[in-house]
């Protein structure tokens, strides 16, 4: 158990260092009891703007604007036309379905940017500038070549990965290697200083509102409040705004502050974004929201779906490629899971009388016993997991005033330095656990998969399938409680924790995909409101066993096996054996 040891006594060292309109809803916000002020914020003074500049659009006169996307051996193409008024700004969509469409707008000058769907995902392949005049009609025509001879998909004409033809943008004069060098869209800069060099877990708050979104606090104060709660990292979500970036308050010498941004509606649920480099648009179809998704993580950030089974804003978007899964929103119990009848018909999809999607399947759960919400998008994460995606856990308070904590519960990132980039990074790669709290257990989960006592593989890593793997979790302050693995979401092992600093050493033998992870549990107390039977204090994301095939780097195409397999040389894995803690002899150490 040497090295398992070690990890042991770094753990009391880590330092803690075509829509018109959008709903502009934000997260149910019972909780938080202090009283919400009225703010003027700049998202409903755009929102102001642009339904002033849609009713002076309606006075003009129009003319006919006829489009014809097609590619160069005569077939039509499915497309999305947005068409950005230079007189005033304004733009709007236009779905060509068939790719021929005759539409009436506003006389003017415009710019049209023509997408062309790829796989269901919306690429840029055009864009020309058009006058549309009254009386007359006027043309936009496309031509494509790329994509057309079927060796190479459109998608392969866009090196930087931000759904825009190479070609596209040398016209435009972006840059086609700099996925946040787009036509049309404004390139966001984000602060990259360093504020700890160090490779090591940092905590943070990911889930939080300031006064542009649903909370009661200015940028400013909410950012104190942070540093005051022992933070080393802080996002700001508010629902479809990045104003709080924008904000002067948006700056802090304690603490990184990752830009972010809740994205979505109620109806169809919400992710987390973040890190992006361009402002995602407002969300208004599963194949924009895709595109978005990809856009994004092209970018560097990282798109996350938040609580993704409460009953108040259930994910359907059902999208791929995400980066990560909020298993963990405000206390654990606190809230109901959803049921069936609250999603929609599309997400309610059976083959062969058996759900096809995990959103659903974890919806029909709640008929196997009582569960909170949480635990309810535990379900759906393991789902998805064992369907293949590689995508790590975190968690947040959702907290939008000084009623509700921040860090309650808070998400530990392994990062090479605490930095945005830096925290951008081990959110990508997975490297990523859940505690309740600042005080609450820290955990370790590593494997070594060449049987010489050393880590090779930590959380969000992947070892090899047919190779005998040993395991080792390492737990620090969770006396009392229990450590369950899990391996896709079934439990395999469950082991009482009798000391502050405690570990388990197991062995497997993968011969078909899985994922492990880890938990720290105890039954909960009677007399607490709440659901489900479980108090959870921490959890895992997983250790995957894959073998790395074209088909893994295709389904996961952010996936980087290069920095899979990696061995720990920081803080978190001592070069010197440490001495036995006084409260814990070897017989104590529990192994399998």
């Amino acid at each position: 158990m040497r090295y398992l040891l070690m990890l042991l006594a770094c753990l009391t060292l880590v330092a803690c260092a075509g829509d018109e309109g959008v709903r502009h809803g934000g997260a149910d916000v019972s909780d938080q009891r202090a009283p919400q002020r009225p703010v003027v914020s700049s998202i409903e003074e755009e929102k102001a703007q642009r339904e002033a500049a849609l009713a002076r659009r309606k006075s003009l006169p129009t003319g006919v604007l006829e489009i014809d996307i097609e590619n160069v051996v005569g077939n039509r193409l499915p497309a999305r036309v947005d068409l950005m008024s230079f007189d005033d700004d304004v733009t709007v969509s236009l779905d060509v379905p068939r790719g021929i469409l005759e539409s009436q707008q506003p006389v003017g000058n415009y710019r049209a940017y023509v997408h062309v769907y790829d796989e269901g995902v919306p690429v840029l392949v055009e864009v020309e500038d058009i006058v549309i005049r009254e009386g007359r009609p006027s043309y936009l025509l496309v031509n494509l070549l790329e994509g057309t001879g079927g060796v190479m998909p459109l998608r392969s004409f866009d090196s930087d990965g931000d759904l825009a033809l190479d070609r596209v943008e040398l016209k435009m004069g972006t840059d086609p290697y700099d996925a946040a060098s787009i036509p049309g869209r404004a390139e966001l800069f984000h602060d990259t200083h360093v504020l700890n060099d160090s490779a090591q877990w940092y905590r943070g708050e990911m889930h939080a509102y300031s006064h542009y979104g649903v909370g009661t606090e200015s940028v400013a104060e909410l950012v104190r409040r942070a540093e005051r709660a022992g933070l080393d990292f802080l996002a700001i979500t508010d629902r479809n705004t990045l104003a709080a970036t924008r904000d002067p308050g948006f700056q802090s010498d304690r603490i990184a502050l990752l830009p972010a941004m809740e994205w979505g509606t109620d109806e169809m649920g919400v992710a987390l974004v973040y890190g992006p480099r361009t402002k995602p648009d407002p969300p208004t179809n599963m194949r924009a929201a895709q595109a978005e998704c990809i856009r994004v993580q092209a970018q560097g950030g990282a798109w996350v779906i938040a609580h993704p089974t409460f009953p108040t804003k259930p994910w359907q978007w059902g999208l791929s490629f995400v980066n990560g899964v909020q298993l963990w929103f405000r206390n654990w119990r606190e809230a109901p899971p959803m049921s069936l009848a609250h999603l929609g018909e599309p997400a309610k999809e059976r083959l062969n009388g058996q759900l096809v999607h995990s959103i659903a399947a974890a919806a029909a759960a709640i008929n196997h016993g009582e569960m909170s919400a949480n635990a309810q998008a535990n379900l759906f994460y393991d789902y998805e997991l064992v369907r293949g995606l590689m995508a790590c856990a975190i968690g947040g308070s959702g907290s939008g005033s000084p009623s509700v904590p921040l860090g309650k519960p808070v998400t530990y990132i392994h990062a090479r330095e605490l930095s945005v980039p830096g925290l951008l990074e081990g959110l990508r790669l997975g490297r990523t656990y859940i505690s309740s709290g600042v005080d609450g257990p820290r955990l370790l989960f590593g494997a070594d998969v060449l049987n010489n006592g050393v880590i090779d593989v930590s959380m969000g890593g992947v070892v090899p399938l047919n190779v005998e793997v040993t395991f080792e979790v390492a737990v620090h302050n969770a006396v009392g409680k229990k450590l369950q693995v899990l391996k896709n979401g079934r439990p395999i092992r469950t082991v009482p924790i009798n000391t502050r600093d405690a570990g388990i050493r197991f062995t497997r033998f993968p011969t078909s995909d899985a994922a492990y992870r880890v938990r720290i549990i105890s039954a909960a107390d009677p007399g607490d409101k709440g659901f489900g039977p479980l108090q959870i204090h921490a959890i895992s994301s997983p250790i995957y066993a894959r073998n790395i095939t074209q088909e893994l780097l295709w389904r996961n195409p952010n996936f980087d096996p290069e920095q899979s397999w990696v061995r720990i040389q920081s803080g978190d894995i001592m070069e010197l054996e440490p001495d036995l803690p006084e409260d814990m002899p070897p017989a104590q150490v529990p192994r399998w």
